[in-house]
């Protein structure tokens, strides 16, 4: 039995905007009487089902008269995750250590954490897919992983039905980079009172950073016009208006030339009618796995005609990045939205490449 599994580094940004939801928060966490109550709203794309955990002191026993998808017992000493958000996370928690298990391994960023996996102390629990007889024999008191349509959810089920408590994680939904960040708190929950005041403390920051960098941005008159991803199995995936990099775009003061698509998740248009209109912007972000100018001339010839290319004007997300395909933007990135934003104000406004962090031109 074999489980869809996740790395978001693998998918082109407007790829990944395709599975996102609403602009509303997916989850709340309330505490109650010696237990943290957790629920999860439509954890994945037209799902009207709410996820619910309730979380206890191992030592005082299952708590009775109250209903949920999953116990869970704290602490927690083994952790299984299914994508690199999963990591980001769990990082800046400082409680990476806590992971013994994850899919994929090869494709994550962080080199202390690959180093973790060659010496064995993180297991394989899939390649391409989460194996359920992996996932049981690693023994884990909790598996983050996610679910994308009913047929993933199912198998989620059967997994819980053996006995494997797994949590929903669904950051993939939320279209704004702040409340993508607020994860943290669900991951939080899972540990003492100090990790969540850490928690909220790092949130509290972010959300000032991000807020004094938006506010400073529209300091600038001039509004570039930016295009966004590639094509990809003969359509070009722009991300809605209403997307995560939509939101991004617009809070770094530039104009996003898909705006009218006024949807969260990505619009698959025919090529001709994407170029046509790229070939004006005055940026391209965020080209996919191509990272130089050879790169894209091979791909198509007609992009060397795009005013971005003549200008020089086109940005790769994946300056942090390892010939796995890992990449930082999807670890570190999902608890530093203010960074990815601090990196396109200085593009769109500044060209100070030198002090971009996730970025970098593909012209260098």
């Amino acid at each position: 039995m074999m489980l869809l599994a996740c790395n978001d580094s693998k998918l082109d940004d407007s790829i990944h905007d395709s599975i996102q939801g609403s602009s509303l928060s997916h989850f709340s966490i309330k505490d109650s009487v010696g237990i943290t109550i957790i629920e999860i709203f439509e954890p994945f794309l037209h799902s009207s089902k709410t996820e619910r955990y309730v979380l206890y002191p191992k030592l005082e026993g299952k708590p009775k008269g109250i209903k949920a998808d999953i116990f869970i017992g704290l602490p927690i000493e083994r952790i299984g995750i299914n994508s690199t958000t999963h990591l980001g996370y769990l990082k800046e928690l400082n409680k990476h250590d806590k992971i013994t298990a994850v899919s994929n391994t090869s494709l994550f960023y962080d080199e202390d954490f690959q180093k973790s996996i060659q010496e064995g102390k993180v297991t394989e629990l899939g390649s391409r897919s989460l194996n359920t007889e992996l996932v049981i024999e690693s023994d884990l008191d909790v598996l983050f992983t996610f679910a994308i349509d009913a047929a993933s959810y199912n198998e989620i089920e059967r997994l819980r039905t053996l006995g494997q408590p797994v949590v929903l994680i669904s950051e993939f939904m939320e279209s704004d980079p702040l409340k993508k960040a607020q994860w943290l708190k669900v991951f939080a929950a899972f540990f003492d009172d100090s990790t969540k005041r850490n928690a909220n403390s790092h949130l509290q920051m972010i959300q000032q950073r991000y807020d004094s960098i938006k506010n400073q941005s529209m300091l600038y008159s001039f509004l570039p016009k930016v295009a966004i991803g590639l094509p990809w199995k003969g359509s070009w995936y722009v991300s809605g208006g209403e997307s995560y990099q939509a939101k991004l775009i617009h809070d770094a003061s530039a104009s996003y030339i898909w705006n009218d698509y006024l949807q969260s998740a990505s619009v698959p248009l025919n090529i001709e009618t994407a170029i046509s209109r790229s070939m004006q912007a005055d940026f391209w972000i965020n080209p996919g796995r191509l990272a130089s100018k050879g790169d894209l001339s091979n791909s198509n010839i007609v992009f060397e005609q795009f005013s971005s290319f003549r200008n020089q004007n086109i940005y790769t997300n994946y300056k942090r990045s390892n010939k796995f395909g890992g990449n930082d933007y999807w670890e570190m990135g999902v608890v530093r939205p203010d960074l990815i934003l601090s990196d396109l104000v200085s593009i769109f406004h500044n060209h100070a490449n030198d002090s971009l962090i996730f970025y970098k031109s593909i012209f260098e």
